[in-house]
């Protein structure tokens, strides 16, 4: 859990970061965005989804590949496939890159949209990981793993002292 400042600042968790590192620098993601962050709303979950490079450039290839066969099969224009495909894949996508030590800014939408205010909740999930607001993530405990809701008791215990 980490806090988010008055400007939307946060800093992604250090294991993130290098996770992060190791999975961009396998030489399929461009050395310009082995620090972008591709960041979209889980409506159904209200938190927000997070892919590293590695995962949109997969990502990105396989929603082409798909486009060309759709477009082979029904006879319409690949990059109108490709376009109808992005729109439902990353609703309200947003690109957001971090710095050496970590800090981005979370998008105002985004934020809102999951209830994010003053603190952040980091949960990985393999290829990707999700922010929560600590509070949708209380209310809504199907989101997560029993594991992980515990997590988030304890740290919100240590950090109220009780």
């Amino acid at each position: 859990m980490n806090a988010v400042d008055a400007k939307a600042r946060v800093s992604l968790p250090a294991a993130f970061r290098q996770t992060i590192d190791i999975r961009c620098n396998t030489g399929k993601v461009a050395p310009g965005l082995a620090k972008t962050l591709r960041m979209s709303v889980n409506s159904a979950l209200g938190c927000i989804e997070v892919s590293d490079g590695l995962n949109i450039a997969d990502t990105e290839e396989q929603l082409t590949a798909h486009a060309a066969r759709v477009s082979e099969k029904t006879g319409e224009l690949m990059s109108d496939v490709l376009d109808e495909l992005e729109a439902k894949t990353f609703p309200m996508m947003k690109d957001v890159s971090f710095d050496n030590d970590g800090r981005m800014v979370l998008p105002e939408r985004l934020r809102e949209k999951a209830g994010i205010d003053r603190e952040a909740f980091f949960v990985g999930r393999g290829r990707r990981f999700r922010i929560w607001a600590p509070k949708v993530l209380q209310d809504r405990p199907e989101g997560e793993s029993e594991e992980v809701l515990k997590e988030l008791a304890d740290m919100i215990r240590k950090r109220t002292g009780g």
